[in-house]
């Protein structure tokens, strides 16, 4: 009875020791967090300018007719100055009745009512490739009737390649981080154990004011930044 009783009790130990060891196994290695950034800065080959048209009058198809006829004449502009039809998107187009208020009269302290007027809008979003023409193309359309301007910003037109050399700075530094870390702390840095990449695109960055080849509007293009961002964990060497 004795020797079954000690049987069992190294069947056990021996059992629980090897759990032990398969735990002490599966447990994960000291690491190393890092957050990375990596941008590059470009001269912009696009832009995107968002225009358009707007009339009051008291009938409202008086105001769409004035509309149309200007929107007809900058779109006739816009390709006679080799803009893609491709390129060229209606944004907006709204009829509204506006009914202001006149100021109280100081007499009898009524106000009295504005006659109605019929308020038509028109507004596109064009790309304009060649940066060079932009001012002038600006110059033309502003001639043409455009009397609202709600937007100009300046883009590359394949970014893939910017975002791909952003991805591969934000590792290298990264990277760097993680070496420095280490090194600070005495210990040695271990493989990668996972990358987490975030894109945030481009984003504007203005420089300084230049003026377009054509003698047209003056256009800051400035600079295009894509920049990116990644998670990278590293083990510390055992």
């Amino acid at each position: 009875m004795r020797n079954m009783m000690m049987a069992s009790a190294l069947a056990l130990a021996a059992m629980t020791g090897g759990a032990l060891a398969q735990d002490t196994g599966n447990m994960m290695p000291p690491q190393i967090e890092v957050q990375g950034q990596g941008e590059v800065a470009v001269a912009p080959d696009m832009a995107v300018i968002s225009l358009g048209v707007m009339h009051r009058a008291p009938q409202a198809q008086d105001a769409v007719k004035a509309v149309n006829e200007n929107m007809d004449a900058i779109l006739q502009r816009l390709t006679e100055q080799g803009i893609e039809s491709s390129d060229v998107q209606t944004s907006q187009l709204t009829v509204y009745a506006d009914q202001n208020m006149q100021p109280r009269d100081m007499n009898n302290g009524e106000a009295a009512d504005k006659p109605v007027e019929f308020v038509a809008t028109s507004m596109l979003n064009v790309r304009v490739r060649d940066l060079d023409a932009l001012g002038g193309l600006i110059d033309l359309v502003l001639q043409d009737g455009a009397n609202q301007m709600s937007g100009l910003r300046f883009d590359v037109q394949s970014p893939e390649p910017l975002e791909a050399q952003a991805r591969e700075r934000a590792v290298q530094d990264a990277m760097e981080q993680a070496a420095q870390l280490a090194a600070a702390a005495g210990v040695e840095l271990g493989p990668v154990r996972r990358i987490t990449a975030y894109n945030n695109g481009g984003r504007p960055k203005m420089m300084e004011m230049s003026r377009s080849m054509d003698g047209g509007a003056p256009v800051a293009s400035g600079e295009v930044t894509v920049d990116a961002q990644v998670s990278v964990i590293f083990d510390i060497a055992q």
